[in-house]
């Protein structure tokens, strides 16, 4: 758990210092305001009336001072608990980003940077904290309570831990509690899913009487073991308050005897009753709080060590060929070695081709699309990149998607994303492609998504867009016709022909006419 800490904490350790200070100041309320109460008690006792103004104004400054070290301490501690917050959120949204997560689903992501993070900051960050806090707590109050009556203390923190005990005897009884509710509610919910689920079928064969028994029944079970439960834990609670009580009552007198004694002052005992309570709480907490950091590390664990990851694919192969971009060998593609969905495929891409892949559904169109974007590993066969595409292929290719993205901001920001481009380049590129009416200052400034709803047409018009304006070699197309009429199918498809790059347009089914315009055709069914 150390290590972990030490991760966590890492680059922080100035903030982490000062929060420490801070947190040892708070733990001497263990000492001040028992003695200062029991010195009151005291002062008033022996009718000593002159000194009660002096040790008044004594017990207010630091009360104040314990006061303002905890306002510090949430501020320090807080800024601390932001940066680690900061640090983990933003590690985990880059490592999306690594090579191999981009299949991935978003949904894991945002649940380990929402809730995951926010169960971490809950269990083990804080926790870390309030460890300490206990633990110097309890230390600095004994060493308090040893300097002042060791006998005394020592007996009053003995009788402070006997309603300890308690839970140590009852574990396994709550358990068990716990373990038969959860299965009878499980059962109960199973049927009631059923009962719910089945009532066309419950009323069409007359069984509606019977269904109603046995769910009556199951909830009875589940609620009974409910009430079981409940009753446990409230015993467990009582007998716990109920040895609390006795032993405040016997450290009560065996105090008051010393004080009958003439061996301790009354304050003496209500400084040593209420020291001893701030020894022996702390270290009570001190195994719930571990616990809590115990069953937290393994969240911890998986956001610090394991994000969620797809099998990376192998690096690109490039040769020194020049007369061809992309060339495939005997390719087979799929996931499975014994079950391809495409095999022995053998083409060529070169510079400035306009390719078809022309399949129905099911005849391997995406597998291979992430195939060429070298997304996924070949089954067999070769894939090789000739050397005008060396470097990031993601510098090479630009893709059309069935649905393409727009983030929930401006045109100008999802068409230059982060990029300087002047406006002028904007508007000549939006008239290229078909988006005359959105070409100006206020079709930039445009809120997409949340203000303007682009068509499909439009969407896709503007991933061309963003190809055009990144200059991009190869221009993917994944069915970008579906879904649009004659005309506008007609119109962005002569859009994406006239593209100033390679194209490879994969659809399910074209027109004779539009199929003409590719100088390449390659019908996926010939190799099923």
């Amino acid at each position: 758990m150390m290590k972990l800490i030490q991760r966590i904490y890492h680059g922080k350790w100035r903030m982490a210092v000062v929060s420490f200070l801070f947190l040892s100041i708070l733990s001497l309320d263990g000492i001040m305001f028992p003695y200062f109460l029991g010195r009151f008690t005291d002062v008033l006792t022996a009718g000593e009336y002159d000194s009660v103004s002096s040790l008044l104004m004594l017990w207010f400054i630091i009360w104040l001072i314990l006061v303002s070290s905890q306002f510090a301490f949430s501020y320090f501690f807080g800024k601390l608990r932001r940066d680690i917050n900061i640090d983990l959120k933003d590690m985990v949204f880059k490592r999306s980003y690594d090579e191999g997560n981009s299949g991935v689903f978003s949904s894991k992501y945002i649940s380990m940077i929402t809730a995951d993070i926010k169960q971490i900051e809950k269990d083990f960050i804080d926790n870390s904290m309030t460890f300490i806090y206990c633990i110097l707590q309890s230390l600095v109050t004994l060493v308090f309570l040893l300097v002042l009556n060791w006998q005394v203390g020592l007996v009053f923190v003995a009788f402070g831990f006997l309603p300890a005990l308690i839970p140590k005897f009852t574990s396994k009884w709550l358990k068990k509690g716990t373990e038969e509710w959860q299965k009878e509610n499980h059962s109960y919910i199973r049927q009631l899913e059923d009962g719910l689920n089945a009532r066309s079928l419950v009323k069409r064969y007359d069984a509606v009487p019977f269904i109603f028994k046995e769910l009556y029944r199951a909830l009875s079970k589940e609620q009974s073991s409910y009430f079981t439960m409940n009753i446990r834990q409230s015993a467990s609670s009582y007998l716990v308050s109920a040895l609390y009580v006795v032993s405040a009552m016997a450290s009560l007198v065996f105090g008051a005897w010393m004080v009958i004694q003439g061996n301790i002052t009354i304050g003496v005992m209500i400084t040593i009753y209420m020291a001893a309570d701030r020894v022996t709480s702390p270290l009570i907490s001190l195994a719930n709080i571990y616990n809590n950091m115990a069953g937290s590390e393994p969240l911890l664990r998986k956001v610090l060590d394991s994000c969620p990851s797809t099998a990376p694919t192998l690096p690109p192969v490039y040769t020194n060929q020049s007369d061809y971009l992309v060339h495939l060998e005997d390719v087979s593609v799929g996931y499975d070695k014994n079950h391809p969905v495409l095999e022995n495929l053998n083409f060529k891409i070169r510079k400035g081709d306009k390719i078809l892949i022309e399949g129905p559904s099911g005849s391997g169109k995406s597998t291979l699309l992430k195939t060429i974007l070298n997304e996924q590993n070949p089954l067999s066969g070769s894939l090789k990149y000739g050397k005008n595409l060396k470097g990031k292929l993601t510098d090479t290719f630009a893709v059309v998607e069935q649905q393409p993205f727009v983030f929930y901001n401006t045109l100008r920001y999802n068409l230059v994303l982060g990029k300087s481009v002047p406006d002028e380049k904007l508007y000549a590129v939006l008239k290229k492609v078909g988006l005359d009416s959105l070409a100006d200052e206020t079709g930039l400034d445009t809120e997409i998504g949340s203000g303007r709803q682009l068509s499909g047409g439009e969407l896709k018009r503007l991933e061309v867009a963003r190809a055009m304006l990144n200059e991009k070699d190869i221009l993917i197309v994944d069915e970008a016709l579906s879904g649009l009429d004659s005309s506008n199918a007609d119109r962005l498809n002569q859009l994406i022909i006239d593209y100033p790059g390679t194209v490879i347009n994969i659809e399910h089914r074209l027109t004779r006419e539009i199929s003409s315009r590719f100088n390449k055709t390659l019908k996926l069914g010939e190799y099923k």
